[in-house]
């Protein structure tokens, strides 16, 4: 069928140029044009592959225009009249060596009583004891080996004109034992009648309750400028001990 179309094609272009008045092609462009013209009939032919081939010395594929890449100027800093320079500023760096822009809130220096957040009570650190065993009213407490017990006893009177309670449970304070600047472990839960996180009572008006910390600490360590510090959210109290 391929072979009957193509005659039929070039039958029509004889007959195309013999009608016409102009300039009598070449075997080879004939040829050509004829080529062009079967092909043009056999594209819709879904078995048709494209194959015409054309006289190298007749045709000229049209040369593509390659892209130009124009350079982008880039702009220069336009001077500042107020700093007389570029616009540019410098960047702050954000962890300033500026003591005075410290992102931790400033803690303010309070008395025992307004650290721990009593209300009607006045705190009161009365005395340590240092030892690698303590007895107490329902056992006794010793330390690990290598450590001694550092016991602050604290204590706390009511200076209400009436019964009022005191309830350590609930208390958000926290306590650090510092041995010559450095910080201790924190303190210990015993099962000490006076451990200061479980008091819990009614004290009578004028009347007091006494507590105990115990803090775990080297035997080794020599007691010099020992403290007390008690925080509660801002505020923070520093007790010297010995």
């Amino acid at each position: 069928m391929r072979k009957g179309m193509f005659i039929v094609a070039a039958a029509t272009a004889v007959c195309l140029t013999g009608c016409a008045s102009v300039q009598t092609l070449t075997e080879d462009q004939n040829n050509a044009i004829a080529e062009y013209m079967a092909d043009s009939l056999l594209k819709s032919d879904k078995n048709y592959t494209y194959n015409m081939k054309l006289d190298n010395d007749n045709y000229q594929e049209e040369p593509t225009a390659t892209p130009q890449i124009q350079p982008t100027a880039v702009p220069k800093p336009t001077a500042s009249p107020e700093i007389g320079g570029s616009t540019m500023q410098p960047v702050t760096p954000l962890n300033s060596d500026n003591p005075t822009e410290s992102s931790e809130p400033q803690q303010k220096s309070v008395s025992l009583s307004d650290a721990m957040n009593l209300s009607g009570f006045k705190a009161k650190v009365t005395g340590y004891k240092y030892d690698s065993a303590i007895s107490t009213g329902v056992s006794d407490i010793s330390a690990h080996k290598g450590k001694k017990l550092f016991v602050v006893n604290i204590k706390f009177k009511n200076t209400s004109g009436q019964n009022k309670k005191i309830d350590m449970t609930k208390n958000k304070s926290s306590y650090v034992l510092n041995v010559d600047g450095k910080d201790m472990d924190t303190p210990l839960l015993t099962i000490a009648n006076e451990d200061i996180h479980f008091i819990k009572k009614t004290v009578a008006g004028g009347k007091s309750v006494n507590s105990i910390l115990v803090f775990e600490i080297p035997s080794g360590t020599k007691l010099k400028n020992v403290l007390l510090e008690v925080t509660n959210k801002d505020m923070m109290a520093q007790v010297n001990i010995k």
